[in-house]
């Protein structure tokens, strides 16, 4: 008994003779997942050559747990950032707010990312930093506005 090999089915034939799936809807959801993994394997790892060694899918950032504390004439914020040593956090202080990201020393380093903006300018040059064990502590003066009297 010699049987004819089966034609192998492609996924659109497959989907129109289901009785539990519309065609046209999986095949636009299909089209739109390849095109949002296609654009995160834009993320590629090079060696000191120019000479790509990978391609990777960039971990999203997490946003940290954190408690701001504001008073008259500061601005801060308190950040949880469990195992990341201090040369793996950048902080930035600008005068609409304070910006944290951080990454983890794990062999996979899990990303951090927070952006707190303030209702008052900031000034940058009064920034101080402190780490304690998982947490960093930065603080801002604000700057005091100035009243003109208009005669």
């Amino acid at each position: 008994m010699d049987e004819e090999p089966r034609k192998q089915k492609t996924l659109k034939e497959l989907v129109e003779e289901s009785p539990f799936w519309e065609a046209e809807e999986l095949m636009h959801n299909l089209d739109v997942e390849i095109d949002r993994m296609e654009r995160g394997f834009g993320h590629m790892v090079w060696v000191d050559s120019s000479r790509p060694v990978s391609i990777c899918l960039p971990l999203l950032p997490i946003t940290p747990r954190f408690k701001i504390k504001e008073s008259e004439g500061k601005f801060g914020v308190a950040v949880e950032l469990p195992n990341v040593p201090e040369d793996l956090m950048r902080v930035n202080v600008d005068r609409t707010g304070i910006e944290i990201s951080a990454c983890t020393s794990d062999p996979v380093c899990r990303p951090y990312y927070v952006k707190i903006e303030s209702n008052v300018p900031l000034n940058p040059d009064t920034v101080q930093l402190k780490h304690t064990g998982t947490t960093l502590e930065v603080n801002a003066e604000k700057i005091k506005r100035k009243r003109v009297n208009v005669r």
